[in-house]
């Protein structure tokens, strides 16, 4: 097991830093992810009182931070259950990855290229990539997102305001992403490579290999690449981080699912198709059908008649401090009822030092909170409430269907 902790440790940092044979569908990935989170984070800037708190740099602070702790443990677990695969097939595996990121940004995702990789294996008859192993290696990703997903449940939800029903309505869009090393056993040395790492393997693995020569004793090399997964989602009628928790759960079901058709594919043919086929259209089927269901069911933040509804609290201001919750209508501020965001402003015009509000939660009921703040008075509340009317809003299928080549086509015709 030490043997294997220190080759995977080495293929990390080289793959990370010293690889420079993807260095092209790095800096496509890279930009990929820089002009999306630049899209995303530009919603934010429409709204009054935004509550981003990380920059880009932060953000991909946080993607490598991530990726080396994936990467290091996905790592000694691939190579540990023996999972197989030649460079070529890696080569293969990334290029589908960048072909699929042109049609969709949600395509961003080891389990659609995954999908599709082992289709084109199954049809051709491809021996550069043992599908069992492929198979198995998307379950770990999507696992393994599963449980960043999980806890980072509550971060990163950027409000914005769509038109639902005829009315004005708030929700949140949320697109992460997560830089995944992934580390292969190979029986070749990867062309070109500045590393050659290896390991005898002298366990008994899971993952058995098709090659006959593959035997306790061999000795292998081990390969790696980078690649990316993306979490993509929007909240109407499901609080965000109710709607992240659900679909972590469901992504982790569904990687214990596939890991299971992937063992057993070993043995049946059928299987191999059979977890080919739900590696491609299980994550596209989750996303479906919970968009369907968030469309479909009574939205939380619309705009009321009577007050202003809160669709997000700004962390460190005086409604966080006072501990008041997304969704609450306000009533009134010290006795003022309060029906526009120039309500709140008037009604603070003179900052007080002490407030009192009557407020309306999701179930009815009416609460009231306090806050003293002495000597500065309170000038803002730290809320972003859902407007009666908004010039800007957003429509969820440009947002969750973005296309590098439909963008292209559009800027040409424009120039035209």
């Amino acid at each position: 097991m030490l043997e294997i902790i220190r080759a995977v440790a080495r293929q990390l940092v080289f793959s990370f830093f010293l690889d420079f044979k993807y260095i092209s569908i790095y800096l496509f990935f890279y930009i990929i992810v820089k002009g999306r989170l630049e899209i995303i984070h530009g919603f934010e800037h429409c709204i009054p009182g935004g509550c981003r708190t990380k920059n880009l740099r932060q953000t991909v602070e946080e993607l490598l931070l991530a990726g080396l702790l994936s990467g290091f443990f996905g790592g000694i677990l691939s190579v540990s259950l023996g999972l197989y695969i030649e460079p070529e097939g890696l080569q293969l595996f990334l290029i589908i990855m960048v072909i699929l990121s042109l049609f969709n940004h949600r395509y961003v995702n080891p389990s659609y290229a995954g999908g599709l990789t082992c289709l084109l294996v199954l049809i051709f008859e491809y021996d550069k990539i043992h599908v069992p192993s492929m198979l198995a290696f998307v379950a770990i990703v999507q696992c393994i997102e599963s449980i960043f997903l999980y806890l980072t449940r509550k971060q990163d939800h950027i409000p914005i305001f769509i038109q639902h029903g005829g009315r004005i309505t708030g929700a949140f869009i949320k697109q992460k992403y997560y830089v995944v090393p992934f580390i292969f056993l190979s029986a070749t040395i990867v062309p070109f490579s500045l590393l050659v790492n290896e390991v005898t393997l002298n366990w008994g693995t899971i993952f058995k290999s098709d090659l006959p020569q593959i035997t306790t004793g061999t000795i292998l090399f081990l390969a790696g690449a980078i690649s990316l997964t993306n979490y993509s989602s929007v909240s109407i009628s499901t609080p965000p981080e109710e709607k992240c928790r659900k679909d972590s759960i469901k992504y982790l079901v569904g990687s214990l699912l596939l890991f299971v058709f992937a063992f057993f594919s070993q043995k049946a043919q059928i299987l191999k198709w059979i977890g080919t086929i739900f590696a491609l259209i299980f994550r596209e089927i989750v996303y479906r059908y919970g968009l369907y269901m968030e469309r479909k069911s009574e939205p939380l933040y619309t705009s009321v008649n009577r007050g202003v509804r809160i669709l997000e609290i700004v962390p460190d201001g005086h409604a966080s401090k006072m501990k008041m919750k997304r969704g609450e209508v306000i009533l009134n501020i010290n006795g003022k009822p309060v029906q526009t965001e120039d309500g709140i402003r008037h009604a603070l015009a003179n900052s007080p030092t002490f407030i009192w509000m009557h407020t309306e939660d999701p179930t009815g009921q009416i609460k009231i909170y306090e806050h003293k703040c002495y000597p500065d008075g309170i000038k803002d509340l730290g809320i972003i409430i859902v407007p009666r009317q908004w010039e800007v809003t957003y429509q969820v299928d440009e947002y969750e269907n973005f296309t590098i080549i439909k963008n292209i086509v559009d800027r040409f015709r424009f120039m035209k």
